[in-house]
């Protein structure tokens, strides 16, 4: 029992340490409320910062997406507009087709030349095609001026010029601005009771430096901090520019028009069976049919028709020769005033041959080939005096990817700024780019280069091209 006797001395020391673990147990709680507090912190920060980074992805994202729209729809424009060329090509041709037809009809019915003699020289076919003419005499006003066809074909040319045009010039100088406003509304979406304000870009260079993480004091977090913003583009110069059509956009306008046969060239000859002169035996009797829809250097579409009966004949003065019978024509120049030289004329052709040789005037007021020759200079002429006025023609400008910028993506970063009371501002950045890539299951267009011809723009993010490494 001697345990259960302590002595006075022993006893004092004893109670002398009561209470000193729940001091050192009051610390250790203080220690892991401040761990707990400063945690709360840091999670508070990093779901602020989350937030805001996934805020800013989906901005730069649809900044770019808006700019890829944008390419598009240049991409469209363009399309339309190679689509109205093509339609006014359609149109001049039928302008001069309608006039070929109406001429012809009025050839047949005063037998100039006969029609007999056309079924006795050519056949059956091309007398029953002479004949079937005398119905298109109605025709002729088509395409006159102020007629149908012409009122058709201004209507085109305005379409181009004022609106296609106009059109292309407001998606090239709004891009950017419609980029800006998308971003500001998706941050304006995710923040909406922040006020958001884009920034100007600061002269200086280099990548943004990040602050270093400190525990906000107020909860919760504060849901109206300010929000700013700037825009970085990866590119020194706007990545589209304004072009003058040049020969190469009128060969592109012409292997489109190729693969319309209505519009291709119109050149047929058929000659008679038998010999006709024994001073020429191999020539005969020649039925020429010649037509062109063609786009001339200045960018404006003309269409020329026309079919003459080339009887052969001899003198002795010049041998064997052909005397042109124009039965039909038509040209329609556009706003050409004179025909090319591939088409041959005369502005002082006689009405009609009674009072001078055809040969002789020939020879004396021209410089046609009557010889062995493959156009019809005479139908020729009937059609350059008898043109129409239509109004309107001619390429216009168009917009498409600058070439130093041809296989380069358009890019940007932008760099987001939430301003708080009760921490150091919040910085992120977030880079995004509009790029051309052919969609095809098919691989057709997989070689078609970067440009304003196929809407294949897309978007996507990027990492930072302008963050420099650790």
């Amino acid at each position: 029992m001697k345990g259960r006797h302590v002595k006075p001395r022993h006893r004092s020391r004893l109670d002398t340490q009561h209470g000193q673990a729940l001091v050192l147990g009051l610390f250790l709680v203080m220690l892991l409320a401040v761990a707990l507090i400063y945690q709360f912190g840091v999670g508070q920060v990093v779901g602020r910062k989350a937030r805001l980074t996934h805020a800013a992805d989906a901005a730069a994202y649809s900044g770019a997406l808006v700019q890829a729209r944008a390419l598009n729809m240049q991409a469209y424009i363009n399309l339309t507009q190679t689509a109205h060329q093509v339609a006014m090509a359609h149109l001049v041709t039928l302008g001069s087709w309608s006039q070929f037809a109406a001429a012809q009809g009025q050839q047949f019915v005063t037998f100039n030349p006969p029609a007999h003699v056309i079924g006795m020289m050519f056949g059956a076919q091309h007398l029953a095609g002479y004949a079937a003419s005398a119905r298109a005499l109605a025709l002729r006003d088509m395409a006159r001026t102020g007629g149908q066809l012409p009122r058709l074909f201004a209507e085109h040319d305005r379409i181009v010029r004022h609106v296609l045009l106009a059109a292309s010039e407001a998606v090239h100088q709004s891009m950017q601005r419609a980029r800006d406003q998308a971003i500001t509304q998706v941050l304006e979406q995710n923040f909406p009771q922040s006020a958001v304000t884009q920034t100007a870009l600061s002269s200086q260079a280099g990548s943004v430096a990040q602050p270093a993480t400190v525990v906000p004091v107020n909860y919760p977090a504060d849901r109206s901090a300010p929000l700013s913003w700037v825009a970085r583009n990866h590119l020194e110069k706007p990545y589209t520019v304004r072009y003058q059509p040049t020969a190469g956009d009128r060969r592109f306008l012409e292997d489109v028009v190729a693969l319309y046969d209505f519009l291709d060239a119109r050149d047929h000859v058929r000659r008679n069976s038998w010999m006709v002169q024994y001073q020429c035996p191999h020539l005969r009797h020649e039925l020429r049919r010649r037509g062109r829809t063609v786009l001339d250097s200045n960018g404006n579409w003309q269409s020329t028709d026309t079919q003459s009966y080339h009887a052969l004949r001899s003198n002795q003065y010049i041998g064997c020769y052909y005397r042109e019978y124009p039965m039909g024509w038509g040209w329609i120049p556009g706003r050409a005033n004179m025909p090319g030289a591939d088409m041959p004329y005369s502005e002082n052709a006689p009405d009609h041959f009674g009072e001078i040789d055809f040969w002789r005037w020939v020879t004396q007021a021209t410089g046609w080939n009557i010889f062995s020759g493959s156009d019809n200079p005479l139908a020729n002429s009937r059609a350059v005096s008898g043109k129409p006025q239509w109004e309107g023609g001619g390429l216009v400008p168009y917009y498409d990817v600058r070439d130093v910028y041809r296989y380069r993506p358009l890019g940007f970063t932008i760099t987001v700024k939430q301003h708080f009371t009760d921490q150091p501002t919040l910085v992120v950045t977030a880079s995004a780019e509009t790029f051309f890539e052919p969609a095809s299951d098919k691989r057709r267009y997989r070689s078609e280069q970067p440009g304003m011809w196929h809407p294949f723009w897309q978007a996507h993010l990027i990492s930072n091209p302008h963050k420099k490494e650790d």
